[in-house]
């Protein structure tokens, strides 16, 4: 409707044509199944699980529909957020590829699906043909980082608006800038997932101005204008809030998130993340961790 024309065409599938009953909702009615459905990618939405020890049972009850997904050909684009990363991992599409899963069953699916790398520092992943985000709103990152690819600006701006939902964990202020929702540049989003897969130690404005083929002198300017903070201080949040990520999330040690981040030592991480939000490592955790 914003656009003036239709680029996607939706279209519910099932393992057979049968109505779905949601709960508490409306019967949905499949209009084809995924078997012979005509489609450039299927989304497969979160599933309905209270604890990591039901995964397992709830894998052999959806046994058909990952059956079907196992068959489907490999150029077939597979989306899946939430706890509907399982299902596509059940089938085997995501075997030697980064994923990322909702946090309370990251250990779970580890153990469950070795051959997957799953990634504990980001909330999307975009593999090839296959894209998985976590959380059960995962499919907003998702959506937007698709859409992006289709849709100007000042049209994405209007249906973020739409499609936000309140976020139900409360965030250091620290950390806003360097959230991908907020951003509106195209080339810092970009430039915000390249900082996430880059070692701390190895982060600075020269690195990041030539990802973007651009002066360091540009870059700052951009950075400045799109988030009001100095652009090495902008890299910096990238990876405290990756760091910030680990610590609400999991109780893995300090050592560990410092390492996995790439910073020099832990020392370092700790006066970085103490000079940036005013807390220490363990009362942050304590303070805004799940």
């Amino acid at each position: 409707m914003r656009a003036g024309r239709e680029h996607i065409t939706l279209v519910w599938v099932g393992v057979d044509v049968k109505p779905v009953t949601t709960w508490q909702g409306p019967a949905l009615q499949p209009q084809a199944t995924l078997s012979n459905a005509n489609c450039d990618v299927f989304l497969v939405p979160g599933l309905w699980l209270t604890s990591a020890e039901g995964l397992e049972s709830v894998l052999q009850q959806q046994h058909r529909l990952i059956d079907q997904l196992r068959a489907l050909p490999r150029i077939t684009k597979l989306w899946s957020y939430c706890t509907g990363v399982a299902l596509v991992a059940a089938a085997g599409r995501l075997d030697g590829k980064d994923a990322v899963m909702t946090w309370w069953l990251r250990e779970c699916v580890a153990d469950r699906f070795p051959k997957i790398r799953w990634r504990r520092d980001e909330s999307l992943i975009v593999e090839g043909r296959t894209i998985t985000a976590s959380g059960a709103s995962g499919y907003l990152p998702l959506m937007l980082d698709r859409l992006s690819r289709l849709y100007d600006e000042d049209v994405l701006r209007e249906v973020r608006e739409v499609l936000m939902l309140p976020q139900p964990r409360v965030r250091h202020d620290a950390f806003r800038a360097a959230d991908i929702m907020t951003l509106q540049d195209a080339n810092l989003r970009k430039l915000l997932l390249f900082a996430q897969l880059t070692p701390a130690r190895e982060l600075n404005l020269h690195c990041a101005a030539e990802y973007l083929n651009v002066s360091v002198r540009t870059l700052c300017r951009q950075v400045q204008l799109a988030t009001g903070l100095a652009a090495g201080d902008w890299l910096r949040r990238i990876k405290l809030r990756q760091a910030s990520e680990s610590l609400c999330s999991m109780n893995t040690p300090i050592k560990h998130i410092s390492d996995e981040l790439g910073y020099s030592s832990e020392a370092s991480l700790h006066r970085a993340f103490k000079k940036t939000t005013g807390l220490t490592l363990a009362v942050y955790r304590q303070t805004y961790g799940e």
